[in-house]
C-alpha cells in the first residue's frame, strides 16, 4: 500500500480539481495525474471522470473517498495530540544530570522554567559524569548536565553554564576547628570522608592532593555525592562538597566549613545536548532559556 496515493487522492477528491490539489500538496500536474492513475491501477477501477471544470468521482472512487477522509481526519487529530504533547508548554523534557549540577544549578533553573511552563514534565535522573553522557548519546535524555572534569567531544555540544568551588566541611565533633586554619597536608591527621575511584570529585580532590605532593587516603569512600553531606554531618570525618551541596545543612548547623589556606580550583557546571537526537520544542525552550541566562 502506498500511503501517498491515497494522501494525493484525498487532496484531489477535496477539490475535484487536479491542479488545485497540486497547488495544495506542493507537487506538479502530471505527478498528482500519474499518482492517481497508478492508485486506480492498484485498484481496478477507475476513480474519476474528468469534467469541464476538473473531476468527479465514480461510485467507487466517492465509496473510498469515504473512508480516506476519515483516516486524513483521525491523522490530523493524531498530528495535533502530537504538537501539544512536545510544545513549549506541555510535554515532557528528559534530563540527565550529576548531583553536584543538580545542587550547583539545576534545582533553581528548574524552579524558573516550572513557574513559566506549569504544564511541562521532567523527568530527572542523577548518575556520574560518565554514565549521564553516553546516556544522551544514547537518545534517552535530551539535555545532560555535568561537572567537570568531564570528558566531552564532537559532536556533543558542550556549553559552560556556572563556575563553583568545592569546600571542606566538617560535623559539629570536630568543633575545634572552627578557630583554626588548615593547609591541605594538615588534613592527613583527620579522618576523610570522600566518593569512590573513577567519581569526578574524587578524581579532582585526588589532583589537587597530587599537584601538592600529598598522598591521602578516605576512611570512608561513597558512591553518590548526596551520601558526602549526611555522613560528615555524622562526623565519620572531614570532606570536600560543592558549596551550594553543603549549604543548607551549614544554614541549619549541623555542619561547618573548615577554613583552608588556600582555596581549591573552581570547577564548572556544563550543559550538554547531542544534535544527533532532535529535541522536542519543551527541551528546546529550556535550553534557550539556559543560553539566555548565562549571557547576560
Amino acid at each position: 500500500m502506498n500511503y501517498e496515493y491515497y494522501k494525493i487522492f484525498y487532496y484531489v477528491g477535496k477539490h475535484k480539481n487536479i491542479t488545485r490539489a497540486a497547488v495544495e500538496l506542493y507537487s506538479s500536474q502530471p505527478a498528482v495525474t500519474r499518482a492517481i492513475q497508478n492508485l486506480e491501477t492498484e485498484l481496478g477501477c477507475r476513480l474519476f471522470v474528468r469534467t469541464k471544470s476538473g473531476v468527479e468521482f465514480t461510485h467507487e472512487g466517492q465509496v473510498l473517498f469515504d473512508y480516506v477522509r476519515i483516516a486524513h481526519s483521525q491523522l490530523l487529530k493524531g498530528e495535533d495530540e502530537i504538537s501539544h504533547s512536545i510544545s513549549a508548554d506541555s510535554g515532557t523534557i528528559y534530563i540527565g544530570t550529576t548531583v553536584t549540577a543538580l545542587y550547583e544549578y539545576l534545582f533553581d533553573v528548574l524552579d524558573d522554567f516550572h513557574l513559566k511552563h506549569p504544564n511541562v514534565k521532567f523527568k530527572i535522573n542523577t548518575g556520574s559524569n560518565n554514565s549521564t553522557i553516553e546516556k544522551l548519546k544514547s537518545g534517552i535524555f535530551d539535555i545532560a548536565f555535568v561537572s567537570t572534569p568531564c570528558n566531552t567531544s564532537k559532536p556533543l555540544n558542550t556549553v559552560k553554564i556556572k563556575s563553583f568551588n568545592d569546600i571542606l566541611i566538617a560535623g559539629n565533633n570536630f568543633a575545634e576547628l572552627k578557630e583554626k586554619t588548615l593547609s591541605l597536608n594538615d588534613l592527613k591527621d583527620y579522618p576523610l570522608v570522600s566518593l569512590r575511584h573513577s567519581m569526578q570529585l574524587r578524581q579532582f580532590i585526588d589532583d589537587v592532593f597530587a599537584e601538592n605532593g600529598i598522598s591521602v587516603t578516605p576512611d570512608i569512600e561513597a558512591d553518590s555525592a548526596d551520601l558526602l553531606v549526611p555522613m560528615i554531618s555524622h562526623n565519620f570525618g572531614l570532606g570536600f562538597v560543592p558549596r551550594g551541596m553543603a549549604q543548607e545543612a551549614i544554614t541549619q548547623g549541623k555542619v561547618f566549613q573548615v577554613k583552608l589556606q588556600d582555596e581549591l580550583p573552581e570547577r564548572n557546571i556544563c550543559m550538554i545536548t547531542d544534535p544527533h537526537h532532535p529535541q522536542t520544542n519543551a527541551s528546546r525552550e529550556f535550553y534557550k532559556m539556559i543560553v539566555k541566562t548565562i549571557s547576560k
